[in-house]
């Protein structure tokens, strides 16, 4: 295959670039990567396509050469075609369930490799159970997730195992990644998306999701004693804080138990993943992780009800919208995970701590850079990650490489600290 991928006139396809994502995806290739690799815009609409590359030219007159290359997300045949020529193609056109289909079911078929921003993790199970034995067979790597879902929780994870087992030698027993301080804004993308998989997913489904840490590494043989991370005010004996449930663990959780099933290195014996809010130590630290509590089941009540949903959909942004440019990059987040290493029974656990995080906006600057890091990855470090094809992960797919690739493009990726600890 690679023989056959090296012969194509395009090493990255930005699928959707008339989106808001898309365009950002386009400004970074404009500022960062024009003439250094080959690539196009693909989308189904010529008109709005040729303001996308108008756009581009203005950040960089090199621009005004850029292809174009049409194909409705519907028609497999043109779809087939925009992907035969090119060895990466990264999807941004969501809600993912809608629109991502045919894509993904061409990208195995002509041997292209695919990353894409969803978060929609029923459908990617969908695409774990269709795609994976073909991909796999083919060795084309399909990656979900490659966004701020789930690329920070899944490789700051696989940062501070990576550490554990080269510089101390040991497996890791669990994760605690505490969301700390952050600034971002949400589009009306992802809240159709949201809103889509609550509509469309059985009772039953979603709460799979909710209560089942293995939902995907299960279709990898992942099994063990995890449990999804409490909704209710826990208290982080590595961390000396509290916290409180975070919204995107359902999809992030999920997927870094998938890498841990696909990982040819297991994390641990039996490795467990607990992702929440930091909320600080003290009284005011237990209100907050109550608050956030609340916060978090009244927002999925809200989602949940047909009534309070038809309502947000008319107050929340719509699909297209977005923080401008000034949001995008004055935001800033950050995660803190915390390794707590294997020991024999009655043995003292080392904990070493690890920080990832930007100084911009999570859900589209870093979204947007995420997921171009990651194409590129792929078609220019191919050798790189775990597992060579398959409906993979970030970390299963690319590894470290992609980890080297963030930080060279401006996030931060450090392990801290490393001690002795007495961990719960």
């Amino acid at each position: 295959m690679a023989a056959a991928q090296a012969a194509r006139p395009y090493q990255v396809v930005v699928w959707g670039a008339s989106g808001f994502t898309g365009k950002l995806v386009c400004e970074h290739i404009a500022k960062d990567y024009q003439g250094r690799i080959t690539w196009a815009i693909a989308g189904r609409d010529q008109r709005k396509l040729e303001q996308v590359r108008a756009d581009l030219v203005k950040i960089n007159p090199a621009c005004k050469e850029v292809p174009i290359l049409v194909a409705d997300a519907y028609d497999s045949a043109a779809v087939g075609k925009v992907l035969s020529q090119t060895k990466v193609v990264l999807a941004t056109a969501g809600p993912f369930q809608k629109y991502g289909n045919t894509v993904v079911e061409q990208s195995v078929a002509q041997g292209t490799h695919y990353c894409d921003i969803t978060g929609e993790v029923p459908w990617v199970k969908r695409s774990m159970e269709k795609h994976h034995k073909e991909a796999e067979a083919k060795g084309v790597k399909v990656v979900h997730c490659c966004g701020y879902d789930s690329v920070p929780a899944d490789l700051g994870t696989l940062l501070v195992v990576d550490h554990c087992q080269k510089k101390l030698g040991k497996k890791v027993d669990r994760v605690y990644t505490l969301v700390g301080p952050s600034n971002g804004a949400v589009s009306g993308g992802t809240i159709a998306s949201a809103m889509m998989t609550v509509a469309n997913e059985s009772f039953n489904e979603l709460g799979d999701i909710s209560s089942n840490a293995y939902y995907l590494a299960g279709l990898y043989g992942g099994k063990g004693t995890a449990k999804p991370a409490p909704t209710r005010p826990t208290f982080i004996e590595p961390a000396q804080s509290w916290a409180g449930p975070f919204v995107m663990e359902g999809v992030n959780g999920r997927i870094v138990q998938a890498s841990a099933a696909l990982a040819t290195q297991p994390y641990g014996s039996d490795f467990k993943y607990i992702e929440m809010m930091s909320m600080g130590s003290g009284w005011s630290g237990w209100t907050w992780a109550n608050l956030a509590s609340f916060g978090t089941a009244l927002l999925g009540l809200s989602f949940a009800l047909p009534p309070t949903r038809a309502l947000l959909t008319k107050v929340l942004p719509a699909p297209g919208q977005g923080p401008d440019e000034q949001k995008r990059t004055t935001g800033f987040w950050n995660h803190y995970m915390y390794a707590v290493t294997e020991e024999p029974s009655g043995g003292k656990p080392t904990v070493v701590k690890g920080h990832v995080g930007d100084k911009r906006d999570p859900g589209y600057w870093s979204t947007s850079r995420m997921l171009l890091e990651a194409g590129l990855c792929l078609a220019l470090d191919q050798a790189n990650g775990s597992r060579k094809g398959g409906v993979l992960t970030p970390a299963s797919a690319m590894g470290m490489a992609l980890v080297d690739r963030l930080r060279a493009a401006g996030f931060t990726w450090e392990v801290l600290e490393g001690d002795k600890a007495a961990a719960k």
